[in-house]
């Protein structure tokens, strides 16, 4: 039981007073009342390689606990290493990552951080975050002193009501919230870690899994629970929205708060396969193409984050070619090519273990990834689309200027790499049917060195070198606008907010994707009215 009583016989209000308070004001009623007994709580997805992992020995392969940690485990591995560890086959999640020490009356509550999976994800991307979120949703002692004092102070949930954060959808709902409603329920904050080299479809049996023993629990320990809210960081929301839509969960969520979604894929995905990723980033997941292409290409979950045919036609642009890419299909035309330069996927650096001259080796790579691109990636992304549950929220990232990002993709000719020996030959030859010529592999990041065949001798008739354009569009650095923003009749609220793709929810540059988030749970807790746990 607690000390707190109400100035009302209505056990359904929760302004609070202290007993002292309650005996001097002879015309009221002092009830006593429990901490609340009636759960929802609060399931974190983390996005692509936000999930800690390790082999079938339990040793750890992929933690993310802290920056310098993290660059010194991966900054000097090679592709041929990163393909024998990073294997989806032989990888699981690992939940020994670092934890944040919990707050006093947490574990009376809820039980241990590391029991709701928190050591499932990486402590550098969400160390921060999520001790804030339980922090903010398990403020009842506050709100409590607050009104026994009398002290006119807000808790940060009942100031979100006259908050503006500039929301696209939905910023005028919110003022008519019952925030004392969510003070009659706990929220304990759970996470959910996922093998993200697997297919994000497999992940969501996983989520399955996890919220049914998470409401179980609840319920085993005599403390009511019966709906999950769901909060997703990127490749997250693809987990979850498959889940909810194509698995039959959508009756076990209240609603989704999607952080940063590649809704419809980015072109992000096809340049790291090409040639990796940039800057401190880079060193840990791949800079360049050797090194990524040895693990995705046989990592269906990363490529389903590949731009599928509801983004925009003609992303992919190369110097010389007449028309831009794809046309119809991005899988026929760009990610099941195999003798283009452009493609997604180029072979020689499918075998980093072994020489590529062993063309038997190679070609048996070579169909296990089509394998993969038409049965995991092109079926998962075609089975999603236009589907998210009937209570949709979501922030997206918009800012062009700290955050460029690839809304299309330039390959262009590099003026110093142009040495033709035929004046007749143009660009577009090279475009269309060069061929690359790199058996030592010096060309990996972001330039191709492009060929054109013919001569007798066994010489080239010409050859240029085309390299990848900087980003230029708004979006978060990984996931252009018009890859994240979506409309769709079951989205209840929407906001573009200047953020870091992998820090969308580090508090960096702005609050109101943090806030965005709280308000977005508090608004989707009302409908708890609507089941079984409804106070009548």
């Amino acid at each position: 039981m607690s000390d707190i009583a109400s100035s009302t016989t209505d056990s359904n209000d929760f302004r609070y007073y202290g007993l002292e308070m309650a005996e001097k004001q002879k015309n009221k009623k002092a009830i006593i009342y429990k901490t609340p007994d009636r759960i929802i709580p609060v399931v974190f997805l983390p996005g692509v390689m936000g999930t800690n992992l390790m082999d079938g020995n339990g040793k750890s392969v992929w933690r993310m606990d802290d920056t310098v940690g993290t660059l010194a485990s991966w900054g000097f591995r090679g592709a041929e290493k990163r393909k024998r560890v990073l294997d989806p086959d032989k990888t699981f999640v690992d939940p020994e990552g670092a934890i944040r020490l919990e707050y006093y009356n947490e574990i009376e509550q809820f039980d241990t951080r590391k029991s709701r999976g928190w050591g499932e994800i990486g402590c550098m991307s969400y160390g921060e975050f999520l001790p804030w979120l339980q922090k903010s949703l398990n403020d009842h002692s506050i709100k409590a002193e607050n009104v026994r004092t009398d002290n006119e102070k807000k808790t940060l949930r009942e100031q979100l009501l006259t908050m503006d954060l500039n929301a696209e959808l939905g910023e005028d709902e919110s003022k008519n919230v019952d925030i004392n409603l969510t003070y009659k329920y706990l929220f304990p904050v759970h996470v959910v870690g996922y093998n993200w080299l697997e297919s994000n479809e497999k992940s969501a049996v996983r989520l399955k899994e996890k919220i049914k023993t998470i409401i179980d629990g609840y319920n085993e320990r005599n403390m009511l629970c019966e709906k999950v809210i769901v909060v997703t960081h990127s490749m997250g929301g693809l987990v979850a929205r498959h889940y909810s839509e194509n698995s039959a969960g959508s009756d076990n969520i209240l609603g989704i708060v999607h952080g940063v979604m590649p809704t419809f894929g980015s072109p992000m995905a096809y340049k790291r396969m090409k040639a990796g990723e940039a800057g401190g980033v880079g060193w840990v997941i791949g800079s360049n193409g050797a090194q990524m292409t040895s693990v995705l290409a046989r990592a269906p979950g990363p490529l389903q984050l590949l731009p599928g045919a509801s983004y925009k036609m003609g992303w992919l642009k190369i110097e010389g070619l007449s028309s831009s890419l794809p046309t119809i299909d991005p899988f026929d035309e760009i990610y099941t090519k195999r003798n283009a330069w452009w493609n997604l996927c180029e072979d020689r650096f499918l075998n980093p273990e072994i020489d590529n001259a062993d063309k038997v080796s190679l070609d048996a790579n070579w169909d296990k990834y089509l394998d993969t691109i038409n049965f995991k990636v092109k079926s998962f992304i075609e089975q999603l689309e236009g589907k998210y549950h009937k209570n949709t929220y979501a922030f997206y990232g918009n800012d062009g200027v700290k955050y460029p990002s690839y809304e299309n993709l330039l390959w262009e000719s590099n003026a110093y790499g142009l040495m033709r020996k035929n004046d007749s030959l143009t660009v577009s030859n090279l475009a269309s049917i060069g061929v690359i010529r790199d058996p030592g592999n010096y060309e990996i990041a972001d330039i191709r060195t492009v060929y054109l065949l013919g001569y007798p001798d066994g010489t080239y008739a010409a050859k240029e070198s085309f390299i990848i354009s900087q980003p230029s569009s708004p979006g978060d650095g990984t996931v252009p606008v018009n890859g994240a923003k979506f409309t769709h009749r079951n989205l209840k609220a929407l906001l573009g907010v200047g953020v870091d793709h992998e820090g969308a929810f580090k508090n960096t540059n702005t609050e109101n994707a943090r806030l965005f988030t709280l308000r977005s749970i508090i608004k989707i807790a009302q409908d708890i009215n609507n089941t079984k746990l409804a106070y009548k």
